[in-house]
């Protein structure tokens, strides 16, 4: 049979887990922007088929802005877009071998961590409930 107290231990430890997991997804989540990855042309090819508007670079725009995590600045191109959209080119994201990471990716994976410990740590906890209970009745 388990002992309580060791169960409780393990209830407490799950329980830090589930605050570092957050803390962490916190953290890797902290660069997150809106960013529309965009393909860029020659500014003659940009001109000729009319692809930039005024306040933003040329090419050919990727998929609809999202909320990324890019850590390489690099990548981001010049300017900026309505609400602080900014843009990366695909291009160089290639040339580096990465790619963006979504920031509701981070947010499932910390939540589902973050769940799982604090289930955990309910379990631990309700079995040293019982271990205890059944404890005092053999005594």
């Amino acid at each position: 049979m388990l002992r309580p107290a060791l169960l409780r231990t393990l209830a407490l430890i799950a329980l830090g887990l589930a605050l570092i997991a957050f803390l962490i997804g916190a953290w890797w989540g902290r660069g997150a922007q809106t960013i529309q990855l965009l393909r860029p042309s020659p500014a003659a090819q940009a001109d000729l088929f009319g692809d930039a508007a005024a306040d933003e670079p040329a090419g050919t725009k990727i998929g609809s802005p999202q909320v990324l995590i890019v850590r390489d600045q690099s990548a981001f191109l010049p300017g900026e877009g309505a609400n602080g959209l900014r843009y990366v080119s695909e291009t160089k994201l290639t040339e580096l071998g990465l790619y963006p990471l979504q920031l509701k990716t981070v947010n499932f994976f910390r939540y589902a961590t973050v769940i799982g410990f604090v289930l955990l740590a309910a379990l631990l906890w309700l079995l040293s409930t019982w271990s205890a209970r059944r404890l005092q009745r053999t005594l």
